[in-house]
């Protein structure tokens, strides 16, 4: 296994989990969606300077490709709009264990017919007695 990639995701799940708390309260300061929009912005100015900076593909490529394949920051919108809105009601543990849970169901479905990656993993005990333990985290993490 590669340590050093694991390390990385690691790192991006504890900054998707800061994000969600940022966002939250960014939400209940500005409103749900206007601070879904701010966070995008600011990320957007910063993805585009580091691409200016850093970028060794060419952007320009995005016409050629198959229109699915350009629906990410869609879903990523979908995401951030719902962190900010369940954040403020719900908190930060209980909104990504909701997060992690729909996430590993998500994948996992996608992975048994090998939807992105061409490559079918099939469903086992395993990943089915991973979900269901994670579903048991998100009733332990949201019961008052």
């Amino acid at each position: 296994m590669n340590w050093m990639m694991m390390l990385v995701v690691l790192l991006g799940g504890g900054a998707t989990a800061v994000q969600a708390g940022v966002n939250g309260a960014l939400g209940r300061k500005v409103g749900t969606i206007e601070g879904a929009f701010t966070s995008f912005l600011i990320g957007t100015v910063a993805l585009f300077l580091i691409m200016m900076f850093l970028g060794k593909g060419n952007v320009l490529q995005i016409v050629s490709l198959p229109k699915w394949q350009l629906t990410g920051g869609l879903l990523g919108a979908l995401y951030v709009i719902g962190m900010v809105f369940a954040v403020p009601k719900i908190g930060v543990a209980s909104s990504m264990v909701a997060v992690i849970a729909g996430q590993l169901l998500t994948s996992t479905i996608l992975d048994h017919f090998g939807v992105m990656s061409g490559k079918p993993i099939p469903i086992d005990w395993q990943r089915v007695l991973g979900i269901v333990l994670l579903a048991a985290a998100l009733f332990l993490f949201y019961k008052k």
